[in-house]
């Protein structure tokens, strides 16, 4: 929960109101981690420094936004929950949880990859940049609105 706290501390230093109401909570955490999702990196050292959740089973909000605008229209993989530790941030460990996430939906056959952020998330968005990610829409959860992305994954 440390990893949360100083990813929700970046989140309001930004100036956004994304995971400032509590989310994600440990219980939520606890339920990625029960059910399978929940992933973490660690550095050399072997202390945790990052964590998402990987789901393959579709994310329902994301059926805002009409089929036509996705350019992946098959199963998916989507990560949520994505967070790295303060020190450890500009290290890498983001792009090493996503290309996991990536790694993990090829080898369950998905080739398609989904995720969403707040539009003032300036680092989250610049990865997604980074790693090609393409913008289809904006979303809404009780919290706010989304700006949803996707990349067809490369399957050599």
């Amino acid at each position: 929960m440390g990893i949360v706290r100083s990813a929700q501390v970046a989140l309001c230093e930004l100036g956004i109101d994304q995971w400032q109401d509590g989310y994600p909570s440990k219980e939520i955490i606890e339920q990625d981690i029960v059910a399978g999702v929940g992933y973490v990196a660690c550095d050399d050292g072997g202390a945790v420094v990052g964590y998402e959740a990987v789901v393959l089973t579709g994310e329902e909000a994301y059926n805002q936004i009409e089929s036509s605008k996705w350019h992946t229209l098959n199963n998916y993989v989507v990560v949520h929950r994505l967070c790295v530790l303060g020190e450890s941030r500009r290290r890498g460990v983001a792009i090493e949880l996503m290309n996991f996430a990536g790694e993990f939906a090829l080898k369950h056959d998905v080739a398609d990859f989904r995720i969403d952020t707040h539009e003032g998330n300036v680092r989250m968005l610049a990865l997604l940049n980074k790693m090609g990610f393409e913008h289809v829409g904006t979303i809404r959860y009780d919290s706010g609105l989304r700006e949803a992305f996707d990349l067809k994954l490369n399957q050599n």
